[in-house]
């Protein structure tokens, strides 16, 4: 297969479809955001990654609806400025996925999803409690990609706190990988659970011009 992308042949939405089945898995991530009139949102999200160290930096992508108006996430950020992530286990992904119906304006992704909100320390939206990672940011940048009907925004947030359950840590204070059941976007309806985790080393490789 070979697709031109610079040419007409395929419509965005057919793009979309291939390329979600390419990159994969993709983290989830569960965001959570607060309205200036105080009402709650969640929603998943799996175009998300942490993006940079110093400064940490959180990245998700909420794309604009197939009417081309922006999702009440996105609205939310532009407005308050405020947002909490929530990674994805295997024990919630059912409910995460739930929080993505679109519900009528007014009710709560957290009660029909079946999860708890639970206080942040340093932002308005809150926790997932039952999610055993949160992570509390404030807004960055917001970059735009395209206005029309699934156009892109990179939302980069500056991470402020971690929530981390003891439950997921090793003996050295880092991720158990095996203790920390996330799941990942396939294409489709298709998710994948971490579960064969391997190890592979760096090579070191001497920077001397001498070779030493």
């Amino acid at each position: 297969m070979y697709l031109d992308l610079t040419n007409a042949d395929r419509t965005w939405r057919d793009v979309y479809r291939l390329c979600i089945g390419l990159v994969v898995p993709r983290p989830i991530a569960l965001v959570s955001t607060i309205s200036p009139a105080g009402l709650p949102n969640l929603a998943p999200f799996s175009f998300a990654n942490m993006v940079a160290a110093n400064p940490p930096v959180f990245m998700f992508c909420p794309a604009l609806r197939r009417d081309g108006s922006p999702k009440d996430t996105l609205e939310n950020i532009r407005a308050t400025r405020e947002f909490v992530v929530a990674t994805v286990t295997e024990a919630l992904v059912e409910r995460a996925v739930r929080a993505a119906a679109d519900l009528p304006a007014g009710h709560s992704e957290f009660d029909f999803a079946g999860l708890t909100p639970a206080p942040a320390r340093l932002v308005r939206p809150a926790r997932v409690a039952e999610s055993p990672v949160n992570f509390e940011c404030r807004l960055r940048d917001i970059i735009e990609l395209g206005t029309g009907p699934g156009g892109g925004n990179i939302v980069l947030g500056d991470i402020l706190a971690l929530h981390v359950s003891d439950d997921i840590l090793g003996a050295t204070g880092l991720v158990d990988p095996a203790k920390y059941p996330a799941v990942g976007r396939l294409g489709g309806n298709s998710y994948t659970t971490v579960r064969d985790s391997y190890e592979l080393e760096i090579p070191v490789v001497s920077r001397d011009p001498a070779g030493r």
